[in-house]
């Protein structure tokens, strides 16, 4: 079994200390558990390029969201940055991934939306990922001629992935590309990798990851009432095509690592254009530490080069904005 990268493995044991003594996050409750993990991450927070932001309130349905607004000096016009954050759609939020976004609109040159969705299990499937969708929609609306860049990490990469599928359904899709971090694209808990780190020695465990799982699904409810189950990428009967050029990143000492190659076979499988970077020595989640981790300003550059160069080759496999798109 491979062991992480050295400067991973020091992470981890400056992560050790400062988790001495308190209780495992993943076994607390979900709402004690965003508080912790905003404790944690914060000593991490220093780190990457400033950028001044504003907070912003949107409607979506009868709710209201926030959003941080990050604004890059001389940021390039044309497009824009929507982030879904991680935390297995219980915890997490703009806060937890401040300097995430920051690194990635500086490395994109545009200005960022981070997006502060509603968490389960207070709001299951499928408020989250309506707030999700109603950003980028208002985005297309307030910027018709931007280019959209839609990403997120571990749920919030589902979250982006979802979204696009939605708004592909709906005929008009205005994301212009994904980037999915160690992205959730299953709701199966076997394999390889679920096997191999599915004990929790990199942090996130199997038996955490299907109580994300069950707390986001929620009750059961009527169709109808867009109450159904989550869609998943992998699921068999999940159309794939039309979606917009994809850029995977993929950690290797993860217990999500295999649904990301999974994806990336489908997504080819359905003519998308996509194409999957692999970390190696790194666990779930290690974007967040890129002020000991060279690995997270590597991944992060390479994916915006990636992504520059596919929005000047045109527009993606979904058809230019406002074109009708292939259905699900």
């Amino acid at each position: 079994m491979t062991r992480p990268h050295p400067a991973m493995q020091a992470v981890l044991d400056q992560l050790a200390v400062q988790r001495a003594g308190l209780p495992n996050r993943y076994e607390l409750s979900f709402a004690q558990a965003r508080y912790q993990l905003l404790q944690e991450r914060q000593p991490w927070l220093a780190d990457g390029p400033p950028c001044p932001s504003t907070e912003r309130t949107v409607r979506s349905g009868t709710r209201r969201f926030a959003m941080r607004v990050y604004e890059p000096a001389d940021a390039a016009a044309g497009r824009t940055l929507i982030y879904l954050h991680g935390g297995g759609w219980c915890v997490g939020s703009p806060r937890t991934h401040d300097a995430i976004v920051r690194r990635l609109a500086a490395a994109l040159d545009c200005p960022a939306w981070s997006i502060d969705y509603a968490l389960a299990p207070e709001a299951p499937f499928p408020s989250g990922l309506l707030d999700c969708v109603a950003a980028i929609e208002l985005a297309a609306r307030e910027q018709p001629e931007a280019r959209l860049i839609v990403a997120g990490d571990s749920a919030g990469a589902n979250l982006a992935l979802d979204a696009a599928l939605r708004l592909r359904d709906q005929g008009c899709p205005p994301i212009d590309a994904l980037l999915l971090f160690y992205g959730v694209y299953t709701d199966d808990c076997t394999g390889p990798s679920m096997e191999a780190y599915g004990d929790g020695r990199y942090g996130l465990s199997r038996q955490a990851h299907e109580r994300y799982l069950e707390a986001y699904a929620g009750p059961r409810g009527d169709a109808a009432t867009d109450r159904a189950a989550p869609v998943f990428a992998l699921h068999a009967d999940t159309d794939l095509r039309g979606l917009p050029p994809t850029w995977l990143t993929v950690a290797e000492l993860d217990i999500l690592r295999d649904q990301s190659h999974a994806l990336a076979a489908r997504l080819r499988d359905a003519h998308a254009r996509v194409q999957l970077q692999e970390i190696s020595g790194v666990i779930h989640g290690f974007l967040s530490y890129g002020r000991a981790l060279p690995h997270v300003g590597e991944a992060l550059d390479a994916a915006a080069r990636w992504v520059q160069a596919q929005l000047q080759d045109g527009p993606s496999t979904g058809g230019a904005r406002g074109a009708p798109s292939t259905p699900r």
